[in-house]
């Protein structure tokens, strides 16, 4: 059975691979397709264009957005996004200067804690990446101030610690929205996050097109459980990896797969928004 992975992570935001190294492993493993999810930004997908026909491996332009509702992180996947958008783009552009700033402000905050953080040193490893607190915690562990990842999110970064600063996030309605307008399919990631399954219908009354059903440490009962809820909303069904290369290495690349035909049936649902944009 053709497989694809449709949650990967690159260097792009907090992914240890580049693009050229995700498709490499992707085809040692044997995927057919794969998508990469950068969180809130698209800027790895022209390279990875030039790369599927070298590779062999079918390639998805997607985004994970951060989002909130009640209080609550919800991160919506869009899939096959226009990354030429002008107003993705823009909102895109803006979120990446705030996530820089808010790790700046979180490093500032361990430092008055006790640590030791370099700041500058710490935004040119960054460089042009969207920052995110794992980067935080990468330079803590490489300059020995934690032992592990884990600790540095225990001691400083999780939500109920001293050094934490709320990010700046999109609406799940607004998540939704800005993914539609580029053209693209909204799914829900990691569903179990969210503590009320009443959720759901919402979401899917603003425009949720699918969800992943598929995920690491997902159970045969519990995949069996959210591809009934799918299929009662009525929604596509996806999943994969939630890869980060090393910085994640309990999932792989291709360690968690769906079947290619979810792709096709995505796809089958894209054709008439593609065709009636070409009227």
């Amino acid at each position: 059975m053709e497989k694809a992975d449709l949650h990967i992570h690159s260097a792009y935001s907090d992914g240890s691979l580049s693009i050229e190294d995700i498709f490499k492993q992707s085809r040692e493993k044997g995927l057919r397709c794969i998508a990469i999810t950068d969180h809130d930004t698209v800027e790895g997908a022209l390279e990875a264009e030039g790369l599927t026909e070298l590779f062999g491996v079918e390639f998805i332009k997607g985004i994970e957005l951060s989002a909130e509702y009640d209080k609550t992180d919800v991160h919506i996947l869009g899939y096959f996004v226009d990354t030429y958008n002008k107003n993705l783009l823009n909102e895109l552009k803006d979120m990446k200067q705030f996530r820089r700033e808010r790790l700046i402000s979180m490093a500032k905050k361990v430092n008055s804690l006790g640590g030791r953080v370099d700041i500058d040193e710490l935004v040119c490893q960054i460089n042009q990446k969207v920052a995110t607190r794992l980067h935080l915690a990468l330079y803590m562990l490489e300059k020995k101030q934690v032992n592990s990842v884990w600790e540095a999110f225990k001691k400083y970064l999780s939500a109920d610690k001293s050094a934490y600063v709320r990010k700046s996030s999109f609406s799940v309605r607004e998540a939704i929205t800005l993914i539609k307008q580029a053209d693209g399919l909204a799914v829900l990631a990691h569903p179990h996050f969210l503590p009320s399954n009443g959720w759901f219908k919402k979401f899917v009354h603003w425009g949720l097109d699918g969800m992943e059903v598929i995920y690491p440490g997902f159970s045969p009962r519990v995949i069996s459980y959210y591809t009934r809820l799918a299929d009662s909303l009525g929604l596509f069904k996806s999943g994969g990896s939630d890869s980060h290369g090393t910085h994640k290495q309990s999932t792989p690349i291709g360690k968690i797969t769906i079947p290619y035909s979810w792709v096709e049936t995505m796809k089958d649902a894209k054709r008439p928004l593609l065709y009636k944009e070409n009227l």
